[in-house]
């Protein structure tokens, strides 16, 4: 598998969004400035349907529970796309080998 670029990444998250929220009412353009919650209207199980959606795609399993632990413990007022975007895309490029 190729490791997709920041682009291809944001691009599988809207679709994504869409496919799981079919009733997504949200009248704007999806940037990576919206929120889940504050723009979106998210509840937490949209958010971890959304994390499985993502995996099965990238086929890849991902510590998403980390990355929302760590966004509660910083007290982040809410999740963006981009703030997904950023960590898909620090998980999805291929581990450092250590190696000269």
């Amino acid at each position: 598998m190729t490791i997709p670029n920041r682009q291809e990444i944001l691009e599988e998250v809207l679709r994504t969004l869409h496919e799981i929220r079919d009733d997504l009412d949200y009248d704007r353009e999806i940037t990576e400035q919206t929120g889940f919650f504050r723009d979106l209207g998210f509840e937490s199980i949209d958010v971890v349907a959304l994390g499985s959606a993502l995996e099965e795609h990238f086929d890849k399993q991902l510590p998403f529970a980390e990355f929302l632990t760590r966004a509660r413990e910083e007290k982040v007022d809410d999740l963006t796309v981009g703030d997904l975007v950023s960590f898909l895309a620090a998980h999805l490029a291929p581990m450092e080998t250590g190696k000269p």
